[in-house]
């Protein structure tokens, strides 16, 4: 057993620098998509936004009180909203290295990706449920908002991305046209 008692100015900046922390993780997260995955990372980071915004909506209709494992929670849930982007994308470079169209290689992409962003997911939300009911306190906090992170991320990786993405391959010629703009030193096997 432990018992520790922390003043409420030691609580408060505990919470100021991890959320200082979280924002600085995300916006380094966002650096890193953009430059590594070209304008799908920038699509990514568009969906990342609308996941962080629609996740602090969540909380707040849910009346989540946001504690250091509560930031602990949505933290590791934007990774795994990042994780999901990331399959998408590994899968959309495969399909376009084999030849394939960009709009059949986007296609494809989220297509193949799907079952591992789902087992994936199921699989946290079962740690969540576990943690939630068998857990007290901090500990049902953390559970509570890395579920409601893990949802929302589906949604966004799932649906966002993925609207955003074939928005842009389907109503830009310019960018139908130029696969390297999803896969840098493409070379397609000859035909």
């Amino acid at each position: 057993m432990e018992n520790r008692t922390v003043g409420a100015t030691l609580g408060q900046e505990s919470i100021r620098r991890s959320i200082i922390a979280g924002v600085a993780g995300l916006l380094l997260v966002l650096i890193f998509m953009a430059i590594y995955y070209r304008l799908p990372g920038i699509v990514a980071d568009v969906s990342l936004t609308i996941y962080a915004l629609l996740c602090l909506a969540a909380f707040s209709l849910v009346g989540v009180t946001l504690t250091l494992p509560g930031i602990a929670g949505f933290i590791l849930s934007i990774g795994m909203a990042v994780d999901a982007n990331v399959l998408i994308f590994e899968r959309t470079r495969e399909e376009l290295r084999s030849g394939n169209t960009l709009y059949r290689s986007v296609e494809s992409g989220f297509f193949r990706a799907f079952s591992s962003i789902l087992d994936s997911n199921v699989t946290t939300l079962i740690a969540c449920a576990a943690l939630f009911f068998f857990g007290s306190g901090l500990v049902k906090g953390f559970a509570l908002t890395l579920a409601i992170g893990v949802l929302v991320s589906m949604f966004t990786a799932l649906t966002c991305s993925r609207t955003l993405l074939l928005m842009i391959v389907l109503g830009l010629p310019k960018v139908r046209q130029n696969p390297g703009l999803f896969c840098p030193n493409l070379s397609l096997p000859a035909k």
